[in-house]
Protein backbone atom coordinates (compact mmCIF):
# COMPACT_ATOMS: atom_id res chain seq x y z
CA UNK A 1 0.00 0.00 0.00
CA UNK A 2 1.36 3.59 -0.94
CA UNK A 3 2.40 5.67 1.74
CA UNK A 4 1.79 9.29 2.11
CA UNK A 5 4.04 11.99 3.84
CA UNK A 6 1.93 15.03 4.78
CA UNK A 7 3.72 18.33 6.37
CA UNK A 8 2.38 20.10 9.21
CA UNK A 9 -0.76 21.90 7.74
CA UNK A 10 -3.84 24.75 8.10
CA UNK A 11 -5.48 27.71 7.58
CA UNK A 12 -2.89 30.77 7.51
CA UNK A 13 -4.87 31.81 11.02
CA UNK A 14 -4.39 28.87 12.70
CA UNK A 15 -0.48 28.74 11.82
CA UNK A 16 -0.55 32.34 13.33
CA UNK A 17 -2.01 31.05 16.37
CA UNK A 18 0.31 28.11 16.31
CA UNK A 19 3.24 30.37 16.35
CA UNK A 20 6.92 29.25 15.26
CA UNK A 21 7.37 26.54 13.77
CA UNK A 22 10.34 24.23 14.65
CA UNK A 23 14.06 24.32 13.40
CA UNK A 24 13.37 22.40 9.69
CA UNK A 25 9.65 22.13 10.49
CA UNK A 26 7.47 22.72 7.54
CA UNK A 27 4.21 24.26 7.82
CA UNK A 28 1.32 24.88 4.33
CA UNK A 29 -1.31 26.99 4.66
CA UNK A 30 -4.27 25.60 2.96
CA UNK A 31 -5.94 28.69 2.07
CA UNK A 32 -3.40 31.11 0.59
CA UNK A 33 -1.14 28.01 -0.23
CA UNK A 34 2.08 29.31 1.26
CA UNK A 35 4.90 27.40 2.27
CA UNK A 36 6.84 28.18 5.69
CA UNK A 37 9.75 26.97 7.51
CA UNK A 38 10.51 27.61 10.93
CA UNK A 39 13.57 27.83 13.09
CA UNK A 40 12.34 27.67 16.12
CA UNK A 41 11.99 31.18 16.51
CA UNK A 42 9.69 32.50 13.28
CA UNK A 43 8.37 31.40 10.23
CA UNK A 44 10.53 32.32 6.56
CA UNK A 45 8.09 31.49 3.76
CA UNK A 46 9.53 29.83 0.68
CA UNK A 47 8.75 28.73 -2.98
CA UNK A 48 7.14 30.98 -5.76
CA UNK A 49 5.14 34.17 -5.04
CA UNK A 50 1.75 33.73 -4.51
CA UNK A 51 -0.50 34.87 -7.21
CA UNK A 52 -4.36 34.82 -7.95
CA UNK A 53 -7.04 38.30 -8.31
CA UNK A 54 -6.73 40.62 -5.87
CA UNK A 55 -9.76 39.25 -3.95
CA UNK A 56 -7.96 36.27 -3.09
CA UNK A 57 -4.61 38.11 -1.64
CA UNK A 58 -4.29 37.51 2.18
CA UNK A 59 -3.77 39.65 4.20
CA UNK A 60 -0.68 41.51 4.74
CA UNK A 61 1.06 39.46 8.08
CA UNK A 62 4.38 38.23 7.02
CA UNK A 63 6.85 40.47 5.68
CA UNK A 64 8.77 40.15 2.46
CA UNK A 65 5.67 37.64 0.59
CA UNK A 66 4.73 38.50 -3.07
CA UNK A 67 1.80 38.35 -4.49
CA UNK A 68 0.99 38.59 -8.57
CA UNK A 69 -2.33 39.52 -9.64
CA UNK A 70 -3.10 37.13 -12.77
CA UNK A 71 -6.71 37.92 -13.07
CA UNK A 72 -9.04 40.77 -12.71
CA UNK A 73 -8.38 44.02 -10.86
CA UNK A 74 -4.55 45.28 -11.14
CA UNK A 75 -3.94 42.41 -13.54
CA UNK A 76 0.06 42.52 -13.73
CA UNK A 77 1.01 43.87 -10.79
CA UNK A 78 3.27 42.57 -8.23
CA UNK A 79 3.13 43.50 -4.65
CA UNK A 80 5.20 43.37 -1.67
CA UNK A 81 4.19 42.26 2.13
CA UNK A 82 5.57 44.38 4.25
CA UNK A 83 4.26 43.07 7.39
CA UNK A 84 0.93 45.85 7.86
CA UNK A 85 0.16 46.41 4.08
CA UNK A 86 0.31 44.91 0.41
CA UNK A 87 2.94 47.58 -1.53
CA UNK A 88 2.69 47.87 -5.06
CA UNK A 89 6.10 46.94 -6.55
CA UNK A 90 5.49 47.55 -10.47
CA UNK A 91 4.27 50.57 -11.85
CA UNK A 92 2.19 50.37 -15.08
CA UNK A 93 1.01 53.73 -15.23
CA UNK A 94 1.60 57.43 -14.22
CA UNK A 95 -1.53 57.65 -11.83
CA UNK A 96 0.27 54.49 -10.29
CA UNK A 97 3.18 57.26 -8.94
CA UNK A 98 2.69 59.28 -5.39
CA UNK A 99 3.26 61.85 -4.50
CA UNK A 100 4.54 64.44 -7.81
CA UNK A 101 6.73 64.87 -10.18
CA UNK A 102 9.22 67.27 -8.45
CA UNK A 103 10.43 63.91 -6.00
CA UNK A 104 11.80 62.28 -9.24
CA UNK A 105 15.19 63.92 -10.64
CA UNK A 106 17.58 63.80 -13.26
CA UNK A 107 20.64 62.78 -11.10
CA UNK A 108 21.11 67.21 -10.88
CA UNK A 109 18.29 69.25 -11.24
CA UNK A 110 14.43 68.70 -12.33
CA UNK A 111 11.23 70.59 -12.85
CA UNK A 112 8.10 70.17 -13.74
CA UNK A 113 5.44 71.53 -16.29
CA UNK A 114 1.77 73.03 -15.00
CA UNK A 115 -1.08 70.84 -17.09
CA UNK A 116 -2.56 74.13 -17.95
CA UNK A 117 0.41 74.83 -19.92
CA UNK A 118 0.35 71.64 -21.58
CA UNK A 119 -1.91 71.30 -24.81
CA UNK A 120 -1.72 67.66 -26.80
CA UNK A 121 1.49 66.68 -25.42
CA UNK A 122 3.20 70.06 -25.87
CA UNK A 123 4.43 72.85 -24.16
CA UNK A 124 2.05 76.05 -24.71
CA UNK A 125 4.26 78.66 -22.40
CA UNK A 126 7.56 80.03 -22.35
CA UNK A 127 8.77 81.64 -18.98
CA UNK A 128 11.99 83.09 -17.86
CA UNK A 129 10.76 83.25 -14.43
CA UNK A 130 9.21 86.92 -14.69
CA UNK A 131 8.24 86.95 -18.40
CA UNK A 132 5.64 84.27 -19.57
CA UNK A 133 4.00 84.22 -22.84
CA UNK A 134 2.39 81.78 -24.86
CA UNK A 135 3.73 80.02 -27.89
CA UNK A 136 0.69 82.49 -29.96
CA UNK A 137 2.12 85.36 -28.42
CA UNK A 138 5.85 84.40 -28.93
CA UNK A 139 4.91 83.69 -32.89
CA UNK A 140 2.63 86.65 -33.26
CA UNK A 141 6.09 89.10 -31.87
CA UNK A 142 7.98 86.90 -34.29
CA UNK A 143 5.76 88.04 -37.41
CA UNK A 144 5.59 91.50 -36.48
CA UNK A 145 7.25 93.18 -39.65
CA UNK A 146 7.98 96.44 -37.56
CA UNK A 147 9.74 94.43 -34.89
CA UNK A 148 11.57 91.53 -37.12
CA UNK A 149 11.90 92.49 -40.37
CA UNK A 150 12.00 89.62 -43.19
CA UNK A 151 14.73 89.21 -45.82
CA UNK A 152 14.41 90.97 -49.02
CA UNK A 153 16.65 90.89 -51.62
CA UNK A 154 14.94 92.06 -54.07
CA UNK A 155 13.67 94.86 -51.89
CA UNK A 156 14.92 98.37 -52.29
CA UNK A 157 13.53 100.56 -49.72
CA UNK A 158 15.25 101.57 -46.38
CA UNK A 159 13.07 99.41 -44.25
CA UNK A 160 14.14 96.06 -46.20
CA UNK A 161 16.84 93.41 -45.18
CA UNK A 162 19.28 91.91 -47.56
CA UNK A 163 21.04 88.65 -46.73
CA UNK A 164 24.94 88.76 -46.12
CA UNK A 165 25.23 87.18 -49.36
CA UNK A 166 23.31 90.28 -51.18
CA UNK A 167 25.39 92.68 -49.09
CA UNK A 168 28.70 91.63 -50.30
CA UNK A 169 27.29 91.59 -54.00
CA UNK A 170 26.11 95.47 -53.45
CA UNK A 171 29.37 95.78 -52.33
CA UNK A 172 31.62 94.02 -54.71
CA UNK A 173 29.50 95.91 -57.67
CA UNK A 174 29.86 99.08 -55.45
CA UNK A 175 33.76 98.82 -56.08
CA UNK A 176 33.48 97.88 -59.54
CA UNK A 177 31.85 100.51 -60.30
CA UNK A 178 34.19 103.42 -59.36
CA UNK A 179 36.85 101.70 -60.70
CA UNK A 180 38.09 102.07 -64.27
CA UNK A 181 35.82 103.59 -66.94
CA UNK A 182 33.59 105.23 -64.10
CA UNK A 183 32.63 108.44 -64.25
CA UNK A 184 32.83 111.09 -61.35
CA UNK A 185 31.19 114.88 -62.06
CA UNK A 186 34.25 117.39 -61.39
CA UNK A 187 37.53 117.20 -59.48
CA UNK A 188 37.61 120.62 -58.37
CA UNK A 189 34.83 121.31 -56.38
CA UNK A 190 35.86 122.14 -52.80
CA UNK A 191 32.72 122.02 -51.29
CA UNK A 192 30.21 119.09 -51.75
CA UNK A 193 26.56 119.97 -53.45
CA UNK A 194 23.52 121.26 -51.60
CA UNK A 195 21.68 118.80 -53.48
CA UNK A 196 23.34 115.56 -54.52
CA UNK A 197 21.45 113.12 -56.69
CA UNK A 198 22.05 109.58 -55.54
CA UNK A 199 24.67 107.91 -57.56
CA UNK A 200 26.31 111.11 -57.83
CA UNK A 201 30.31 110.72 -57.67
CA UNK A 202 33.04 113.29 -57.16
CA UNK A 203 37.21 113.48 -57.06
CA UNK A 204 38.18 115.85 -53.88
CA UNK A 205 40.49 118.23 -54.74
CA UNK A 206 42.85 119.89 -51.97
CA UNK A 207 41.50 122.46 -49.86
CA UNK A 208 37.57 120.73 -49.52
CA UNK A 209 35.40 121.28 -46.83
CA UNK A 210 32.27 119.73 -44.86
CA UNK A 211 31.92 116.46 -45.73
CA UNK A 212 34.70 116.37 -48.23
CA UNK A 213 37.00 117.74 -45.09
CA UNK A 214 40.77 115.74 -45.09
CA UNK A 215 39.20 113.60 -47.92
CA UNK A 216 41.92 115.14 -50.54
CA UNK A 217 41.85 112.53 -53.57
CA UNK A 218 39.51 110.60 -52.45
CA UNK A 219 36.49 109.68 -54.79
CA UNK A 220 33.30 110.50 -53.13
CA UNK A 221 29.76 108.53 -53.83
CA UNK A 222 26.48 109.42 -52.46
CA UNK A 223 23.94 106.93 -51.60
CA UNK A 224 21.20 106.14 -49.31
CA UNK A 225 22.27 110.22 -48.48
CA UNK A 226 25.30 110.49 -46.87
CA UNK A 227 28.41 110.30 -48.64
CA UNK A 228 30.91 107.04 -48.96
CA UNK A 229 34.75 107.34 -49.85
CA UNK A 230 37.17 105.25 -51.11
CA UNK A 231 40.91 105.33 -51.66
CA UNK A 232 41.95 105.54 -55.08
CA UNK A 233 44.34 102.47 -56.33
CA UNK A 234 46.91 102.74 -58.75
CA UNK A 235 45.52 101.94 -62.17
CA UNK A 236 41.46 103.71 -61.32
CA UNK A 237 40.41 105.74 -63.79
CA UNK A 238 37.67 108.06 -63.95
CA UNK A 239 35.96 110.42 -66.75
CA UNK A 240 35.74 113.71 -65.55
CA UNK A 241 32.14 114.79 -67.23
CA UNK A 242 32.62 118.88 -67.26
CA UNK A 243 36.06 118.81 -68.71
CA UNK A 244 34.99 115.49 -70.84
CA UNK A 245 38.82 114.11 -69.71
CA UNK A 246 39.77 110.64 -68.73
CA UNK A 247 42.03 110.83 -65.38
CA UNK A 248 43.88 108.00 -64.07
CA UNK A 249 45.56 107.87 -60.42
CA UNK A 250 49.64 106.66 -60.25
CA UNK A 251 49.87 106.62 -56.22
CA UNK A 252 49.42 109.66 -55.45
CA UNK A 253 47.77 112.21 -57.55
CA UNK A 254 45.41 111.72 -60.52
CA UNK A 255 46.80 112.43 -64.09
CA UNK A 256 45.87 113.23 -67.39
CA UNK A 257 45.38 110.22 -69.59
CA UNK A 258 43.51 111.32 -72.61
CA UNK A 259 40.46 113.47 -73.46
CA UNK A 260 40.50 116.67 -76.26
CA UNK A 261 43.45 117.21 -78.74
CA UNK A 262 46.40 119.69 -77.52
CA UNK A 263 46.43 122.49 -79.94
CA UNK A 264 49.95 124.29 -80.68
CA UNK A 265 49.92 127.62 -81.06
CA UNK A 266 52.26 130.54 -82.34
CA UNK A 267 53.75 132.58 -79.52
CA UNK A 268 56.45 133.83 -77.75
CA UNK A 269 57.88 130.90 -76.47
CA UNK A 270 57.01 127.36 -75.36
CA UNK A 271 54.52 127.75 -72.44
CA UNK A 272 52.24 124.39 -71.00
CA UNK A 273 52.53 121.62 -72.51
CA UNK A 274 52.20 118.04 -70.42
CA UNK A 275 48.36 118.06 -69.21
CA UNK A 276 47.67 121.82 -70.97
CA UNK A 277 45.26 121.97 -73.67
CA UNK A 278 47.21 124.94 -75.45
CA UNK A 279 50.66 124.58 -76.59
CA UNK A 280 52.23 128.39 -77.43
CA UNK A 281 55.92 127.65 -79.40
CA UNK A 282 57.71 130.74 -80.74
CA UNK A 283 60.72 129.51 -83.53
CA UNK A 284 62.49 132.93 -83.21
CA UNK A 285 60.02 135.65 -84.90
CA UNK A 286 62.39 138.08 -87.33
CA UNK A 287 65.55 137.33 -88.57
CA UNK A 288 64.80 135.81 -91.12
CA UNK A 289 62.19 133.65 -89.52
CA UNK A 290 58.33 134.59 -89.99
CA UNK A 291 55.67 133.27 -87.45
CA UNK A 292 51.97 133.94 -89.08
CA UNK A 293 48.88 132.21 -86.68
CA UNK A 294 48.81 129.21 -88.25
CA UNK A 295 52.46 128.95 -90.53
CA UNK A 296 56.03 129.23 -89.74
CA UNK A 297 58.55 130.48 -92.84
CA UNK A 298 61.52 131.14 -93.61
CA UNK A 299 63.41 134.04 -95.44
CA UNK A 300 65.77 133.40 -98.09
CA UNK A 301 69.32 135.13 -98.21
CA UNK A 302 73.04 135.42 -97.13
CA UNK A 303 73.78 131.79 -97.92
CA UNK A 304 70.62 130.46 -96.82
CA UNK A 305 68.50 128.67 -99.41
CA UNK A 306 64.60 127.60 -98.65
CA UNK A 307 63.08 125.02 -101.12
CA UNK A 308 60.95 122.34 -101.73
CA UNK A 309 63.64 119.71 -99.70
CA UNK A 310 63.85 122.24 -96.97
CA UNK A 311 65.75 125.27 -95.41
CA UNK A 312 69.82 124.89 -96.81
CA UNK A 313 73.02 126.59 -95.65
CA UNK A 314 75.58 127.17 -98.54
CA UNK A 315 78.34 126.19 -97.30
CA UNK A 316 81.73 126.98 -99.70
CA UNK A 317 83.36 123.59 -99.28
CA UNK A 318 86.94 125.57 -98.71
CA UNK A 319 86.86 128.01 -95.68
CA UNK A 320 84.04 126.10 -93.80
CA UNK A 321 83.74 122.44 -94.38
CA UNK A 322 80.75 119.71 -93.49
CA UNK A 323 81.77 117.28 -91.92
CA UNK A 324 79.85 113.99 -91.87
CA UNK A 325 82.18 111.61 -90.71
CA UNK A 326 82.07 113.76 -87.01
CA UNK A 327 78.44 114.17 -86.27
CA UNK A 328 77.15 116.56 -89.15
CA UNK A 329 79.34 119.14 -87.82
CA UNK A 330 80.43 122.68 -89.67
CA UNK A 331 84.18 123.24 -89.07
CA UNK A 332 86.31 125.83 -90.44
CA UNK A 333 88.76 125.06 -93.25
CA UNK A 334 91.06 127.90 -93.77
CA UNK A 335 91.26 130.73 -92.14
CA UNK A 336 93.07 133.85 -94.83
CA UNK A 337 93.56 137.62 -93.69
CA UNK A 338 93.73 138.43 -97.20
CA UNK A 339 95.95 141.06 -99.08
CA UNK A 340 96.52 144.89 -98.07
Amino acid sequence: MAQTIQIKRGTRAQLLTYGALKAGEMGFCTDTKEVYIGDGTTNSMVGRALSGSEASRPVAASVGRLYYVTTGTNLGYLYFDDGTAWKRVNAQKLTDLTGSVDDIADGTTYAKVLKTNVTNGHINKVSDGTNTKTAAEIKIHIDDAVKHRVINDAGAANTDLWSAQKIRNEIELAKRNIEPQASVKDLNLVAPPASPVAGDRYIIPVGATGTWLNKTNQIAEFQAGVWTFYNPVVGWTAYVDDEQKIYSWNGSAWVRTGGALQTVAAGNGLTGGGQADVISLAVGAGNGITVAATSVSAKAGKGIVVNGTGIEANIDGSSIVYDAANGNRLTISVVDGGTF
